[in-house]
């Protein structure tokens, strides 16, 4: 959720580029400003992980069309929520016309094969922030502590192609419970739980990726709440659907 301040701009903003119109913000820009207005009317929250919730906010207050509350921010941040404090400085736009503007134009041009690199691109970005998020929600099923999250860190290879996000789901799953059942034999042994983490992470993508279609493959879980820039990319910006969940990343697929 945002704590945001939609509201007609006080002036020009000098220390931004002048962008007249929604298709000039480009892909990446619409489909960041239109997670936010989202986010903001359903009150969920932007990105999958605190760190890309802050990532949007920055390049939307570097294009002009918001502007981030340094001081709030930093309170927010420091809470460990994925928070922010913007108000909305785009001249060009009514705040009230944003949404259907954006849809439009996402719907439309964005899903021109000239998008596409752009797609792929935030696509293999979603995945590891959707990974940390979902395994952080089972570590804290299990009352495992955030710290486990470093494990993951060293598969979390820059545009990785092999695995869908399905298969991350269950690889996270079955990990956390291997981690449970070794926690019973082995009540505070941290470094034998991290042991386990590592070792069967990387052991059940494997075995996830070569399981009969589907088989292995958690998508999408209904027990986390959704976020606002994976929602308007499947299925505004993109065709993808049920693809941004089953398949690994492919230009093919956009």
């Amino acid at each position: 959720m945002m704590n945001s301040k939609p509201q007609a701009p006080d002036g020009r903003r000098p220390d931004a580029p002048t962008i007249s119109s929604v298709p000039h913000l480009g892909g990446r820009g619409a489909l960041y400003l239109l997670a936010l207005v989202q986010a903001h009317h359903a009150r969920i929250d932007i990105a999958p992980t605190m760190e890309g919730t802050q990532s949007v906010l920055s390049v939307l207050d570097a294009l002009g069309v918001i502007r981030v509350d340094r001081r709030l921010h930093t309170e927010s941040r420091a809470a460990g929520g994925g928070k922010g404090a913007w108000s909305y400085t785009w001249p060009s736009v009514p705040f009230a016309e944003l949404e259907g503007l954006l849809r439009d134009y996402l719907s439309g041009e964005g899903r021109s094969p000239s998008y596409a690199e752009t797609w792929l691109g935030i696509w293999q970005e979603l995945i590891p922030q959707e990974v940390t998020a979902y395994l952080q929600h089972q570590l804290r099923i299990h009352q495992f502590g955030d710290s486990y999250l470093s494990e993951l860190s060293p598969l979390l290879v820059a545009n990785e192609s092999r695995y869908s996000l399905g298969h991350w789901r269950y690889a996270c799953w079955a990990a956390v419970r291997s981690m449970a059942s070794v926690s019973l034999q082995y009540p505070g042994n941290v470094e034998l739980l991290k042991f386990t983490l590592a070792s069967e992470l990387p052991r059940r993508l494997l075995i996830a990726q070569g399981a009969t279609e589907g088989k292995l493959c958690f998508s999408p879980s209904r027990s986390l709440p959704t976020c606002s820039l994976t929602t308007a990319f499947a299925g505004i910006a993109t065709r993808l659907g049920d693809e941004f969940w089953i398949s690994p990343p492919a230009l093919t697929l956009i």
